[in-house]
């Protein structure tokens, strides 16, 4: 995998495409580099989240429904965490002072009648 900067200080992953093969998009979008680090994106944050040994937030089952709404929740940390509920990454978020908030992008959230179904 590669990571390659973007426009407005975001940050793309992908695979090596053979020279045959003109360069169509830059990638996933992985995440953002901030004045106060770095702000993985949801899919930023599956791929980190599965080998990361800091920086990560289990959340009960009811704060994972509140974060699908758009909503800040509690937790422990400082600075950007990945959020995680069971084996699901939800995302990133910036921890302080007990609070987590959320970045989740509008279009990423779950209206609340699909909550149900989306988490077990």
């Amino acid at each position: 995998m590669q990571l390659r900067r973007g426009g407005g200080g975001r940050w793309y992953a992908r695979s090596a495409c053979p020279e045959e093969f003109p360069e169509a998009h830059p990638g996933l979008y992985f995440g953002t580099l901030e004045r106060d680090g770095f702000r993985l994106s949801v899919e930023g944050s599956h791929l980190v989240g599965r080998v990361a040994s800091r920086g990560v937030v289990e959340v009960s089952r009811e704060q994972a429904v509140r974060w699908m709404l758009g909503e800040d929740v509690e937790g422990e940390g400082e600075g950007y965490v990945i959020l995680k509920y069971g084996d699901y990454f939800l995302g990133c978020g910036r921890a302080e002072n007990g609070v987590v908030r959320n970045y989740l992008p509008g279009n990423r959230r779950l209206p609340g009648s699909e909550l149900g179904k989306a988490l077990p």
